[in-house]
Order: C-alpha cells, then sequence, then structure tokens
C-alpha cells in the first residue's frame, strides 16, 4: 500500500465515507498502476494527480518504486 503523508491521512479521515472507501480504492490501485494519474506540470515537477469524484484530487509521487500520497484535497485548492 502506498505511504500516506500525515496530511493526506488527516484528510483522508476528514472525507464524508463514501468518498473515503473511494479515496482507499484509488490508493489500493496505485500499487498495481502508478501512472493511473496524470502528471502535473510546471514547478511541483514529478507530482502526479489521481481524480477522486469531481470535487477532490489525490496528489502523489513515485520514486524509486515507493508511491507516496501527498495530499488529498479539493479540486480547486489541489494546484496551488
Amino acid at each position: 500500500m502506498p505511504e500516506l503523508s500525515r496530511s493526506a491521512a488527516k484528510s483522508l479521515r476528514g472525507l464524508p465515507q463514501s468518498q473515503r472507501q473511494r479515496a482507499m480504492e484509488i490508493i489500493r490501485r496505485l500499487n498495481n498502476n502508478p501512472a493511473l494519474g496524470k502528471k502535473l506540470q510546471g514547478n511541483p515537477r514529478g507530482f502526479r494527480s489521481a481524480r477522486l469524484g469531481r470535487s477532490h484530487r489525490i496528489i502523489y509521487r513515485v520514486s524509486d518504486d515507493v508511491i507516496r500520497v501527498t495530499a488529498i484535497t479539493p479540486r480547486r485548492d489541489a494546484y496551488r
């Protein structure tokens, strides 16, 4: 299972139950397919973003076969 940062774990706990279940499913799927999300361009190099419905994104990074989820955030705040 991918590693969760402290802030990502806190955000995950704050999601409604249905979104939390979808988020956990996406995070599990990252093990088999790390290229699930799109590459982010610009300043945050090496990060990827996976959609969690219409309103939230899961931001993560793959390095040396380690997947680390850094944020689970509303879309409007995800790319700042």
